[in-house]
């Protein structure tokens, strides 16, 4: 609705017609005094817009997989969605209500004066559905004190637990997020702007989580209780070479419950074991000043910069180190882990045009991550049961250090070449590894022909080398010394990408897409040796005539991989895996206007179908196993009606099908595994 403005273009249109008149009378009678002149018919600056949308959602045969994000289920659901719109010369506001009245929803505002104060407010509450069709035998869930039934029979396996088909309770896996946000900034002084954005998060509900007595695990369900808190304070100042900002920031994460403990639904091997613990998230803070900065040298020169400096805390008080009452006190070196970790962050970039067509960027970033936290000798315990070997704390760190170097060429007007190269160092501790050196090769190539073809075409090559192993002397138990980490092993990788787009007639447009990498580790002995991965699809786009259009697209992306293992510590390969997954989408879109300016209709047909293989094996006659399976359809069908320009009605149906089939999930219920 525009009342106001259609009100303002009609006064706009008679006061220019008024203006025209009183020129012509000018020319024949003297000049006369305006300045005391009042015009109680002049149009104002201010301005103001709304619109309103209110409707139901329906929903029926939901399962948590439809409802991951927007949290709808079965029934019937209000929904309310407005925006308003307010100019007064320089002072203005932005008001929208998005979803109000369903789980997902939103509340925005920003408003203000130009060039003097601005303000900007947001609420979001977003929810996360992970499951629906699980069943568990404890009791307190959403706690963090989880027990059995009373008169519960333990067994030394699951199917040797009397009563737990018959004890069993459904359980849902979920959780909410909401979110709220102030920022205000000032503008005391020409070229300078200072502000303040705070954060606060809060997230509850439940999630799943493993524990374990020895060789008897189970699955639990743990509370959520999250708050984190941001806030930053800056400073900056621009004119049209300089630019500077100067910033400080926190951040805070509480989390209300220290642990989760459960009763032992097992016959107890080691006396004493019948509860366990399990530490939760620990509470921690962040601190950075950061400073950055830009400066013009020159017409075709710009150098840019930043440096922040951190700190990470984590001092949550230590829990005892077992609850089994049977085990003597196992005594802890400190109260607390003293946590402290130093961060580093530079980054240096400059921009250059050496002759008109051609350009030169440089640029230098430094990552290091100090890790002050203090080692100490623990004692500690496994699973409650047992009192294992002390082992000592190891406060990883690492270094990065990334240079790159391009160049690129204007060779005409619609045709442009870049090549360049990537120099990235990085030192780490407590690894078997320490330094790995990456240097990555690439150009880049873009055409426009005629404005009918657009042509972009990448090309790399990149090669890591790592230091010598070296076996961490701080662990009780080594790593096998053939096995390297895929993150650190040596690797050549190959990339190569093409999109091509054709305007064939003025109303279709065509696009097509082609990507491959593939990845070397040739130098491992045991653990990933190659992963390969390609992709290619296309899309059409068709403008049928006034308010009518289509478009279709389809993609297939594969990714395969191969990985040596060995059954035996120090032992030359003696297995190998397989792993190869497909995704395959595609989808149809159609938009049509039935009555022009009056009555549109849409719809949408998607499909996405993955399948996975995995064969892991001993010789080449060795069986895969069972294909893993999941496909989706969904078809959204909608119509927009208008009676006036201000009033309309609009309606959907969405329809979604989805079915999977896994080999390590279908069938298995609480006593499948043992």
């Amino acid at each position: 609705m525009k009342p106001t403005t259609t009100r303002l273009l009609v006064t706009m249109a008679l006061a220019a017609q008024a203006g025209v008149v009183a020129a012509q009378e000018t020319a024949a009678q003297p000049a006369v005094d305006t300045s005391k002149w009042e015009c109680r018919f002049c149009p104002s600056p201010q301005w103001y817009v709304g619109e309103v949308g209110v409707g139901s959602v329906n929903v029926s045969g939901a399962p948590y997989k439809f409802s991951r994000y927007t949290g709808l289920e079965n029934g019937s659901s209000l929904g309310l969605d407005a925006t308003t719109s307010y100019s007064d010369g320089p002072s203005y506001y932005n008001l929208s209500v998005t979803n109000m009245g369903l789980p997902y929803r939103a509340l925005e505002f920003d408003g203000g004066t130009q060039g003097k104060v601005e303000v900007k407010f947001r609420y979001a509450e977003l929810p996360f559905m992970i499951s629906d069709t699980g069943s568990t035998p404890f009791r307190g869930i959403g706690t963090t004190s989880l027990s059995l039934p009373p008169y519960w029979l333990t067994g030394v396996n699951t199917g040797a637990m009397p009563g737990l088909a018959s004890n069993l309770l459904p359980v849902q896996i979920d959780s909410k997020r909401k979110q709220g946000s102030l920022g205000v900034s000032l503008i005391p002084e020409r070229d300078w702007k200072v502000g303040i954005n705070v954060k606060q998060e809060t997230r509850t509900g439940t999630r799943s989580l493993s524990g374990a007595f020895f060789f008897n695990t189970m699955q639990l369900v743990a509370p959520v209780e999250y708050q984190t808190q941001d806030v930053e304070s800056y400073a900056s100042y621009a004119t049209s070479r300089w630019q500077v900002r100067f910033a400080l920031e926190g951040s805070a994460f509480n989390d209300e419950n220290a642990a989760l403990t459960w009763q032992n639904p097992f016959a107890q091997a080691v006396p004493g074991a019948s509860y366990g613990q399990l530490a939760l998230p620990p509470s921690n803070q962040f601190y950075q000043l950061s400073a950055a900065g830009a400066y013009q040298i020159a017409s075709r020169t710009r150098v840019s910069a930043n440096y922040a400096v951190g700190r990470m805390e984590q001092n949550d008080a230590f829990l005892a180190a077992t609850v089994n009452p049977v085990l003597a006190p196992i005594a802890l070196p400190r109260g607390s882990l003293e946590g402290k970790v130093d961060t580093t962050q530079a980054n240096v970039k400059l921009v250059t045009s050496l002759m008109p067509r051609w350009g030169l960027d440089l640029s230098y970033s430094y990552d290091d991550r100090a890790n002050k936290t203090p080692q100490s000798l623990f004692n500690w315990v496994t699973t409650d049961m047992l009192v294992a070997t002390p082992q000592v704390n190891l406060p990883y760190s690492y270094t990065r250090k990334l240079l790159k170097a391009s160049t690129d060429y204007r060779f005409t007007a619609r045709s442009r070449g870049s090549v360049g190269i990537d120099n990235d160092v990085q030192d780490r501790t407590y690894e078997e590894i320490a330094k790995t050196t990456e240097n990555t090769a690439w150009a880049k190539f873009t055409m426009n022909a005629l404005q009918l073809v657009d042509v972009t075409a990448n090309i790399a090559h990149g090669r890591r080398r790592g230091s010598d192993y070296q076996a961490v002397p701080q662990l009780a138990v080594p790593n096998n010394p053939l096995l390297m980490k895929y993150n650190l092993a040596d690797r050549d990788r190959n990339t190569a990408s093409l999109q091509v787009a054709l305007m064939p007639a003025p109303f279709v447009t065509v696009s097509a897409d082609y990507s491959l990498s593939k990845e070397d580790y040739s130098n491992s002995a045991v653990g990933l040796t190659w992963a390969n991965r390609q992709s290619y699809g296309g899309d059409v786009a068709l403008s049928l005539g006034e308010g009518a259009s289509a478009h279709v697209y389809y993609n297939l992306e594969e990714i395969r991989s191969h990985q040596v293992g060995a059954q035996s510590f120090s032992n030359a390969p003696d297995w190998y895996a397989d792993n190869v997954d497909t995704v395959e989408t595609s989808g149809v879109g159609l938009r049509q206007s039935l009555i022009p300016n009056r009555l549109d209709i849409g719809a949408d047909l998607t499909s996405s179908r993955s399948a996975g293989d995995i064969r892991v094996a001993t010789t080449v006659t060795d069986p895969a196993f069972p294909r893993i399976k999941a496909n989706l359809y969904s078809l959204k069908l909608q119509a927009t009606y208008r009676f006036t320009r201000a009033v309309a009605l609009r309606g959907a149906v969405w329809h979604e099908r989805y079915s999977s089939s896994s080999w390590a999930l279908d069938g298995v219920g609480p006593s499948t595994i043992p």
